[in-house]
């Protein structure tokens, strides 16, 4: 996997898959690794970026994953308030199913 890496803020601008080896013998692997990862530079400049504020390498499986945990945006009030009313909502349904007695009265209670 190779990616773009934005050197201020350590968030991926961009990922593509492969480009380390070519599959024909005759290509230059190293010549191809340069061609690939300049592509991934010249997206970025073209998003808007300048040049010494990217990175481009190739990434582990591991390295990808972690690139892409730090690109999540955080949540937004309207959906932090969407997992509350979730929370109550299955509350609610519990405690409703309890006194109807369609669930233990000890359903999901810690021993």
């Amino acid at each position: 996997m190779r990616v773009s890496i934005n050197k201020l803020t350590g968030k991926l601008i961009e990922a593509q898959s492969g480009g380390e080896t070519h599959p024909n013998p005759e290509i230059d692997n190293k010549e191809y690794v340069r061609v690939n990862l300049d592509v991934l530079l010249q997206n970025a400049v073209n998003a808007g970026y300048k040049k010494d504020e990217v990175e481009v390498k190739f990434v582990t499986d591991e390295e990808f994953e972690m690139l892409m945990e730090t690109t999540k945006l955080p949540p937004t009030e309207e959906q932090l308030n969407e997992e509350k009313i979730q929370k109550r909502i299955r509350e609610l349904a519990i405690e409703s199913l309890k006194a109807d007695g369609r669930l233990p009265v000890d359903y999901l209670e810690k021993p």
